[in-house]
């Protein structure tokens, strides 16, 4: 992991994927380097267990690169955002999205709005359970879409990959979680959304202020 990260080029990667996932051709604008020597330090960062580079959900021949948390404890700090209130957005504001936002606003205290672009007719009824287990209530949650949100986010979230790549393109700071799709598995599944969501919760609010 040291021997991985012992590059100023794999360095800046690790930095910029702190603030949310990546396309490998973001990266290439984020770091200066072509493809082939980006591929290169993708590849170390990925066998030290750093970053993850799975095929996106919505066009499976993009791959999204993504912070493993083992890779945390070597990010730099980063420039604060001003985030009041977060619009969190999936596909069908089934799950994702709505675990995202309930617990962004129980970590900070903030607002936090959850949306789809094509909603779905109920929360899912894994996700309230999951939510309940750690103590939070969807129970009275209802999906909407992206249009309906009333309110002007400081930062959106795009917690789908089918969402990053369709919008919706609105005019605020963004950033995405490449987060699978729990609906249509068991539980279990749910639970592991539920984790990745809460880790990347952390990392989002070390880097907001109000």
């Amino acid at each position: 992991m040291h021997r991985a990260l012992g590059d100023a080029h794999r360095l800046a990667i690790i930095d910029r994927l702190w603030q949310g996932d990546c396309t490998p051709m973001e990266l290439q604008d984020t770091v200066g380097l072509r493809s082939n020597l980006l591929a290169f330090h993708l590849n170390a960062l990925e066998q030290a267990g750093l970053i993850s580079r799975p095929a996106s959900e919505g066009d499976g021949r993009r791959r999204c690169v993504a912070l493993k948390p083992a890779a945390v404890p070597y990010v730099q700090p980063v420039a604060a955002l001003a985030a009041e209130c977060v619009l969190f957005v999936c596909t069908r504001n089934a799950a994702r999205s709505q675990l995202a936002a309930a617990l962004w606003r129980r970590r900070t205290t903030r607002a936090a709005i959850s949306a789809g672009t094509r909603p779905a007719d109920w929360v899912h009824p894994h996700a309230i359970a999951v939510a309940a287990d750690h103590g939070l209530d969807l129970a009275g949650a209802r999906p909407s879409h992206v249009s309906d949100v009333g309110t002007r986010p400081d930062l959106v979230v795009s917690v789908c990959d089918r969402t990053r790549e369709t919008g919706p393109h609105l005019d605020a700071p963004h950033r995405h979680w490449s987060i699978p799709d729990p609906v249509g598995h068991d539980r279990r599944v749910f639970e592991q959304a539920y984790d990745r969501i809460a880790e990347r919760i952390e990392r989002l609010a070390a880097q907001t202020t109000v």
